[in-house]
């Protein structure tokens, strides 16, 4: 499941994923995602990504992840903020695959620490 929220005043995007992402769902997530950027200037936005309640990937998931990672330093925004999953397993999933790919997002443990960055 996801929601996607803007705030044009502060200039943030918020997206909240949470659950088991399955294919179909990443697909509609992708939809949306492009959707919402299409209405904004990236470069003058932060993006929140908040995977507090993100559950585990499948393996075959992880590609699709992977590509999400990319898309969003892709889009050039002015920071990109990942809130962890609160999940040790898709913590480390997650972190792993940034390692990978050089990810130039950061990781953070909570809202508020995302708000004060």
């Amino acid at each position: 499941m996801f929601t996607f929220e803007k705030n044009q005043v502060k200039k943030e995007l918020y997206i909240t994923v949470s659950g088991f992402i399955k294919e179909s769902e990443g697909e509609a997530f992708l939809a949306e995602y492009h959707q919402n950027v299409k209405q904004i200037v990236p470069s003058a936005y932060t993006l929140i990504v908040d995977s507090t309640n993100l559950s585990v990937s499948k393996a075959d998931m992880l590609p699709v992840l992977e590509g999400c990672f990319k898309l969003y330093m892709s889009n050039r925004f002015k920071k990109i903020l990942m809130i962890n999953p609160s999940s040790v397993i898709a913590r480390t999933q997650m972190q792993k695959l940034a390692q990978n790919i050089n990810y130039t997002g950061v990781f953070v443990d909570s809202l508020a620490e995302a708000k004060n960055l």
